[in-house]
Parts: structure tokens; sequence; C-alpha cells
């Protein structure tokens, strides 16, 4: 059975944000292909005082994450349509963070990026996120030590540089 690295690093990030006190974590159920008429606007629902997350994450190989679809049914390239939209609208909600964490594996980086980061890069016109060209100052990297192919990550410093505004708002 082939080694699914998205979904290690979904556990990656639950397991980092669990070990943090005082920290909520809901995962949703992520069926495929929305089986079941289930479509989730993200992977994982997290509160820390005071801000709540709605945080999706995305694993890719080379520079870039795609978010633009040549696919009429698939607006946004890796993102699906339900994600970009609903991740985008809870953004709008006082006290609520909403992004995307992006493992780039070929970099070992982890950034965050806001979901009002990824629509304005979309509307100027840009078709991926890329790691090297489109850091914006709410684009968070997400440290952590690398154990063989992993990252074993301390979620605190992401939830201080949320609540202090130097990033993810």
């Amino acid at each position: 059975m082939a080694v699914n690295r998205g979904k290690q690093f979904e556990e990656q990030i639950c397991e980092a944000f669990e070990k943090v006190p005082n920290t909520s974590v809901t995962r949703l159920i992520d069926p495929q292909n929305g089986y079941a008429g289930v479509r989730n606007i993200c992977d994982y629902i997290v509160y820390n005082y005071p801000k709540q997350y709605f945080i999706e994450c995305k694993s890719c190989y080379g520079n870039t994450l795609s978010i633009f679809s040549n696919d009429p049914k698939k607006k946004y390239g890796a993102i699906t349509n339900n994600q970009w939209e609903g991740l985008a609208e809870m953004s709008k909600i006082k006290g609520v963070v909403a992004g995307y964490m992006i493992w780039f594996i070929d970099h070992d980086r982890t950034i965050f990026v806001p979901a009002q980061s990824m629509i304005v890069h979309r509307e100027l016109g840009a078709k991926s996120f890329n790691i090297a060209k489109q850091w914006d100052s709410d684009c968070i990297e997400i440290k952590g030590e690398k154990k063989r192919v992993l990252f074993e990550y301390d979620m605190t410093e992401f939830f201080r540089k949320c609540t202090s505004n130097e990033g993810a708002m």
C-alpha cells in the first residue's frame, strides 16, 4: 500500500495542535470524492483563546500549489471550490483565522497562508502559490524538527503570531 504523505501531514498538524495546552481540535470527516454528500471546507477546526481557526492542510511537491484550474467544474486547482469559498467566508468573521497549511515537501517547509491572501493573489492573476515568490506578511512559516520524512511541529509560535497581529489575520 502506498504511503499517503498528505494524510500523514494532516496527522502531524493535528498532533501539534493537540500538544498546545488549552487548545481544542476537531477533525472533520474527510470522505473521498464527497462521499455521501459530505463536503467540508477544511480538515480542522481549532480553538485557542482568543481565536478560532479553520485549517485546510495541503501538501505538494515542487515550488507551487495550484490555485487555478482550467476545469470549469474545479475553478481552484488543488483547492476544492467548497474549500475556497468556505474558508473565504469564514475569514470575514471577527476572531476567526481561516487558511491553508501547506507543506512544500521538496523544500522541507510548511507555510500557513490565510484564505484572504490566496484570494488577493488569485485576483492579481496568480495561478499558483509559489514558495519562493509569493510571500505576504500574513503568511507564517511553521517551524518544526524534521524526523526522517515528516516534522514534529510546535504550534505555540503560530498561535502567538496570529493573536499578536504579526501574521495570519
